[in-house]
């Protein structure tokens, strides 16, 4: 695992990707990640207290033969699934500064100035069960003095970029809710004042456009790719704030497929009539973890030509998210071959699917 997360951050490191996240590789499921790191664990596992050993977290995914597994449900609309964390009669504690220690070692091994990335406690809240809706907020009190001490931590490490995931975003959610998110993040805000956090939605349009761009935060990052038209309308009628980043997720990374790259850059145009050019990154949809790692190892697949230029996995999307980054910061005309060979591969591929070439097996 360690040599499988250095080498995932060095991929991004050479490929030239800026904000490299960190805490994003996982054992089994990010979302039990959380749980264990809170110390949310069903006394059926006979947890004892202290960081969650490897037998404990494997026994809440996958069940021993005196504890069922904790539920697993579908995280969001993907296929990808999470263990749901009980908070039956739970009381949170902080075990370890899983975000810290992934920031440290991509810096210590790596040199990187990782972006650690941690789930957002309105959004844990949402995907747990065990609890009735009235206790709600009483357990969100005990969460937030320990999102704020990770949050302490981080900065008190040099760490300058936080992401915080707040999926639930693009659900939707009640007025209740809505408050909920602002003072949260006014208690971080005011807690640790001079850390930037990167609010993260991903695979839709966020609800409440208007009270999300407003929050406290250095920047928001939006799916442009499967959000594209309710976010970009909330865009253009809302505006966006002078003060922020937008994480504009214009690579889709759900899919397989080549990006239409000058559809990608006339998106990123769009955007700079309401967010001026350096104040937008472009990132992903969601994370990458949804596609394959390389699609090198389909060269010697029984695949039709067509089929296997068109393809683009993980390793192939952090190219495409480098070259966006250099196509709309730096002068186009020297990416032109580049951006003419990516439509003439996208057009060979919709006559191919479409059922107008030749060589069909």
């Amino acid at each position: 695992m360690h040599d499988i997360r250095l080498n995932h951050l060095q991929k991004q490191q050479e490929v030239g990707i800026d904000f490299i996240v960190v805490n994003d590789c996982s054992y089994y499921y990010h979302v039990l990640d959380t749980a264990t790191m809170f110390g949310i664990v069903p006394k059926r596992f006979q947890y004892k207290g202290g960081i969650v050993p490897l037998s404990v977290y494997y026994s809440m995914a996958r069940g021993t033969v005196d504890a069922p597994a904790s539920e697993m449900t579908k995280w969001f609309n993907t296929n990808y699934h999470y263990i749901v964390p009980e908070l039956n009669e739970a009381t949170p504690t902080l075990t370890e500064n899983k975000p810290l220690l992934a920031y440290r070692e991509a810096k210590e091994k790596l040199g990187i100035d990782g972006k650690p990335v941690i789930l957002g406690p309105l959004t844990f809240l949402k995907l747990s069960k065990g609890y009735d809706k009235t206790e709600f907020d009483d357990i969100l009190r005990q969460l937030l003095p320990l999102y704020v001490k990770i949050l302490h931590e981080l900065k008190n490490e040099g760490v300058s970029w936080v992401q915080i995931d707040e999926p639930i975003l693009v659900t939707k959610i009640s007025a209740a809710d809505v408050h909920r998110l602002q003072a949260i993040y006014k208690l971080f805000a005011s807690s640790v004042p001079n850390l930037n956090i990167m609010l993260q939605t991903y695979f839709e349009s966020v609800e409440h456009c208007r009270e999300i761009i407003t929050l406290p935060v250095k920047g928001i990052g939006l799916d442009f790719v499967h959000g594209y038209v309710g976010n970009l309308t909330s865009i253009q009628t809302v505006g966006f704030p002078e003060d922020k980043i937008l994480g504009a997720g214009v690579i889709d990374g759900r899919g397989i497929w080549k990006a239409p790259l000058q559809e990608k850059l006339d998106i990123l145009d769009v955007l700079t009539k309401h967010v001026t050019p350096d104040r937008l990154i472009v990132q992903s949809s969601c994370s990458l973890l949804h596609v394959p790692v390389t699609t090198k190892q389909e060269a010697e697949a029984e695949l039709e030509l067509e089929l296997k230029h068109a393809l683009t996995f993980a390793d192939e999307k952090l190219e495409e998210l480098a070259f966006l980054t250099n196509a709309f910061s730096e002068n186009r005309g020297a990416l032109t071959k580049t951006l003419n060979e990516h439509e003439r591969i996208s057009e060979t591929f919709r006559l191919f699917r479409n059922g107008n070439h030749s060589n069909t097996s």
